[in-house]
């Protein structure tokens, strides 16, 4: 019976940390501006704590027009990603295609991931601005 309440211990601990750490994502990446593939493009993170949001800022033709017709400047392309960093979505706006896409944080380095059915994905590369 000790061992299994050692075990059982453990398992919430280590749960808590993960948790812990995993919950600092969204926030982190509030108010922070990317450099996005190619450097065409700053965007800019906002969180409402639980989840993230992604908006166009600066660069490139501030009068460029999305697939959908609407202007790209402000417009939100990633939104609804969680505290892990998973279960958004990615608005491409020269494709005019919704994609789920998660996101993976390491250093001034952002890894963005969008896939159609879960089996087909594309990643890119992020770099923070300072």
């Amino acid at each position: 019976m000790k061992r299994f309440a050692t075990i059982a211990l453990t398992t919430i601990a280590l749960g808590t940390m993960s948790a812990t750490a995993s919950a600092s994502v969204a926030g982190d990446l509030a108010g922070t501006k990317w450099k996005t593939k190619g450097g065409k493009s700053i965007v800019q993170f906002s969180s409402n704590g639980k989840s993230a949001t992604v908006k166009k800022i600066l660069k490139g033709n501030p009068n460029a027009k999305a697939k959908n017709g609407k202007k790209i400047k402000g417009m939100r392309i990633l939104w609804g990603i969680n505290s892990a960093g998973k279960n958004g979505k990615v608005y491409d706006p020269e494709g005019g295609k919704t994609y789920s896409g998660s996101v993976t944080l390491s250093g001034n380095k952002l890894k963005l991931k969008g896939c159609a059915m879960k089996v087909f994905c594309k990643s890119q590369t992020w770099t923070k601005v300072r």
